[in-house]
């Protein structure tokens, strides 16, 4: 066993080599997205209702890069503003058939690969594995990151 600090930092090497591996299995779908239209997709599935700003808060970025990350998800057909009454709080976001087509097939894609993986994996080692990564990101959804 290595130290925490060498541990630490194979497990950083890890989710980047996953995230990178994500990408480059999920752009072999119909509509090539990265890992952030990825992950905007996502976020919209995960809060119905969801705006521009929910998005840039909750992946910490400037809204400007949120607002143009959304420009070319409306280009590319996948997702459009919901019409709503005008509140001035920016109007909510939705998935168009094409966007949920899109996200079930990067989905699809990502889930195989996964699937794959964990082919000779007992079925407690998976269910290790899903604890202990719920539990690595459980402190960024309740708000006590650095």
């Amino acid at each position: 066993m290595g130290s925490r600090a060498t541990n630490a930092s194979g497990i950083l090497r890890e989710l980047i080599l996953i995230s990178r591996r994500g990408v480059a299995d999920a752009r072999t779908a119909a509509v090539s997205l990265s890992l952030t239209d990825q992950s905007i997709l996502g976020y919209i599935v995960d809060h119905p209702g969801a705006r521009s700003v929910d998005i840039a808060t909750a992946f910490r970025l400037n809204r400007s890069t949120v607002s143009r990350q959304l420009a070319n998800l409306v280009r590319l057909g996948v997702v459009r503003e919901r019409a709503v009454e005008a509140s001035g709080r920016g109007r909510p976001l939705e998935l168009t058939d094409a966007g949920w087509a899109a996200y079930h097939e990067a989905l699809g894609i990502l889930r195989s690969v996964v699937d794959h993986r964990l082919g000779d994996w007992t079925d407690a080692e998976v269910a290790r594995f899903a604890h202990d990564l719920r539990r690595f990101n459980t402190h960024e959804e309740e708000g006590t990151n650095p």
